[in-house]
């Protein structure tokens, strides 16, 4: 019983209460409606002044030009004067459509009018009278104090008429601070009913504020629970707004970039995390830069080192994701990267290995096709050396070829430096590089009677590093010539190319063979991944990508031409300075090694 008693209590003060409110907001409403409709014809009496008091100061400032021109003849000073001549009936239309409601006015508004057209038709009288090489008669007009009758005239009337919207002003300026009274009162009225509301409140609000302190000590263990989570991660972590400014470090983030997270709070992106290409140096678009553009997760480019703040360059790995809320709003962006110096020593090591698997072939070629034929030669040359009664000039001729051949001998070991790359980045002229590697491959293709076509155009020398360009086109011309059948054609085509606004030597290499099949286009360029069954390591695509990548270059691939009478390409591009100059080499040519 005592439960529905207070019940109903409450209730009834709260419709106590809001039928009061009501009453006081109608009586607010009325108040605040006279107060509106007052400061609206005090706004209406303040526009009438302000254009009175523009209309008087275009026919000074008309005036002032007009004198400026008789005194000096500059056309400038009649820049005021013609301003005035443009802009004083707009606002002599203004003050008519102002002041409607006043008869008074508006008769005063048709004299001012006429009193205006008369002062400027003086002014433009006097100037013409100027032009027209009739100074004295201008001088006359203007001595003749008609133009200062005519402004004594308009300065009485706008006097007169501000007089008027001054009066007007007052009293609706009276009953505008009347109306906000009657306004004020009933706010008080309004929150004095309010606090009594408030009063009653006041037991629910302290229960709520108990459940409230019970939430809040939940989050915080909640934002503590995140806290530790993002601090053990095994990457570092950096969070950013959505404007790109830092908001968060996590500590091996710290550790990574040589710095602290008091010291990078608020900065952007780009200024505490400088990151370039590995091979050249050249500076890297920021993912986080890329997220806030594209709205999606965005990974690092390939071989991408970050300079610490010692200025040591550590390879890093990983993306870059957006923050949404709720809404699915952009609200920062997380970047989540990690040392890769170990990946990339295991990669090198890679390299290493295929680059000895490739020399080991090498070798094995070279000494069945050049050392078994030599050493028969030579043992046939020391037989007949041996033979008696041989003439002196015989023997001296049969020394020198057994010399010669030891220098042959000499040149296939020379071969065998073809992987003895150096670190030192030069200018590479590709078309030699290409005759060189061409040169290497001389019995595979022979083998096979593989036609060479070649299509050079001029290019300029690419910068690079001479054995790891050579082991990528020497990959791909050995791929191309296992996959022809026998007299099938190999096409080799250089030329000079623009992509994006940066130059770049493409070097194409596509065969007749059967192409690539879809199933393995994906995966062509992983490492191990081979189609060659028990001929190929499935290296060679994944080093020669590898090496393309160092050098800030791009490799493509089309599996198959459209008609399919030739088979895959493999279009590899590098970079090129603009200013380099050209090799000038034949259009076409073409050779059976």
């Amino acid at each position: 019983m005592q439960v529905i008693s207070k019940r109903f209590g409450v209730i009834g003060g709260f419709a106590l209460m809001l039928l009061l409110l009501a009453i006081n907001t109608v009586t607010t409403r009325h108040q605040l409606a006279i107060q509106l409709d007052s400061q609206a014809w005090v706004a209406h009496s303040r526009m009438v002044l302000l254009e009175l008091a523009k209309t008087e100061s275009l026919l000074k400032d008309a005036e002032t030009g007009q004198r400026g021109f008789l005194y000096t003849g500059d056309p400038k000073y009649l820049a005021p004067y013609q301003s005035a001549i443009h802009e004083i009936n707009s606002h002599i239309d203004r003050l008519s459509q102002l002041t409607a409601d006043n008869p008074q006015q508006q008769a005063r508004v048709t004299t001012l009018r006429q009193l205006s057209n008369a002062k400027l038709n003086e002014l433009a009288q006097t100037i013409a009278l100027y032009r027209a090489d009739k100074t004295d008669a201008a001088k006359a007009l203007v001595l003749s104090d008609a133009g200062l009758r005519s402004m004594d005239q308009i300065r009485s009337l706008i006097g007169e008429m501000g007089r008027e919207e001054d009066s007007l002003h007052t009293t609706r300026a009276a009953s505008y601070r009347k109306s906000v009274q009657g306004t004020i009162f009933s706010i008080y009225l309004a929150s004095a009913v309010a606090g009594l509301g408030l009063i009653f409140l006041a037991y629910y609000i302290l229960r709520e504020m108990d459940l409230r302190q019970k939430h809040a000590r939940q989050l915080l263990d909640r934002e503590e629970w995140f806290r530790v989570t993002l601090t053990s991660l095994g990457d570092a972590v950096i969070a950013t707004d959505e404007l790109g400014s830092v908001t968060y470090l996590n500590p091996l983030a710290e550790q990574l970039m040589g710095t602290t997270m008091p010291e990078v709070v608020g900065r952007t992106i780009e200024d505490v995390f400088p990151i370039f290409n590995e091979m050249t140096h050249a500076p890297v678009e920021n993912p986080v830069t890329r997220v806030m553009e594209l709205g999606r997760i965005v990974g690092l480019a390939n071989h991408t080192v970050l300079q610490h703040t010692d200025g040591s360059l550590i390879p890093i790995e990983d993306s870059a994701s957006p923050i949404r809320d709720r809404h699915d709003q952009l609200i920062g962006v997380v970047l989540v990267f990690r040392d890769a110096t170990q990946e990339r020593k295991t990669q090198e090591l890679l390299r290493e290995t295929e680059k000895l698997t490739a020399t080991a072939r090498l070798s094995a070629t070279v000494a069945h096709e050049i050392n078994n034929p030599l050493e028969a030669i030579g043992n046939l040359i020391y037989l007949a050396k041996g033979t008696p009664g041989i003439p002196v000039d015989a023997a001296e001729h049969l020394e020198t070829a057994e010399q010669e051949l030891e220098r042959v001998s000499h040149i296939t070991k020379q071969t065998l430096g073809f992987y003895r790359e150096s670190k030192v980045p030069e200018r590479i002229d590709l078309p030699s590089l290409i005759e060189y590697v061409l040169k290497l491959c001389a019995n595979k293709l022979r083998a096979k009677n593989i036609t060479v076509l070649r299509e050079y155009e001029e290019c300029p020398h690419v910068p690079g590093i001479s054995g790891e360009l050579k082991q990528a086109i020497s990959n791909l011309i050995s791929n191309a010539a296992d996959a022809v059948n026998e007299d099938g054609t190999i096409w080799i085509r250089l030329a000079c190319v623009e992509d994006t606004g940066s130059s770049f030597v493409r070097v194409e290499i596509e065969d007749d063979g059967p192409g690539i099949s879809p199933e393995h286009i994906d995966r062509i360029f992983e490492p191990f991944y081979t189609t060659k069954k028990d001929v190929g390591t499935g290296l060679g695509l994944w080093v020669t990508k590898e090496i393309v990548d160092r050098h800030g270059g791009m490799i493509h691939i089309h599996p198959q031409s459209k008609d399919g009478a030739r088979g895959a390409a493999f279009k590899v591009s590098l970079p090129c300075p603009p200013s380099e100059p050209a090799t000038q080499k034949p259009g076409m040519e073409a050779s059976h090694p």
